[in-house]
């Protein structure tokens, strides 16, 4: 299954719920595959920091505080709560992050 900044939409709660009902329908081995927004561990100056923490505040606006970036810790918790005790992230761009959670 892929996701494409679909995580980033929802609450923690929300997402939880999407990823166990990915989950379950997923074959052992299968994986879940999201491409999201990756908030780094703490804040700096650097230009793709600045990028993420606008796009938080973005995401918060349009989505009236529902959605947020979340760290790979945070997607990490959320992987293993929903069911999938595999994790990987993979930095892509500057702003993307494809995640990988596999059953």
């Amino acid at each position: 299954m892929l996701y494409y900044w679909i995580l980033t939409t929802w609450t923690d709660d929300e997402c939880k719920a999407i990823m166990e009902n990915s989950c379950k329908a997923l074959p052992g081995g299968g994986k879940l595959i999201a491409c999201e927004p990756v908030l780094p561990k703490e804040s700096d100056d650097s230009h793709r920091t600045r990028a993420l923490l606008e796009g938080d505040i973005f995401v918060m606006t349009i989505y009236r505080a529902k959605g947020k970036h979340r760290t790979e810790e945070e997607f990490k918790k959320l992987g293993l709560s929903a069911g999938f005790p595999h994790f990987r992230a993979f930095y892509i761009d500057y702003f993307y992050t494809v995640l990988e959670f596999t059953k």
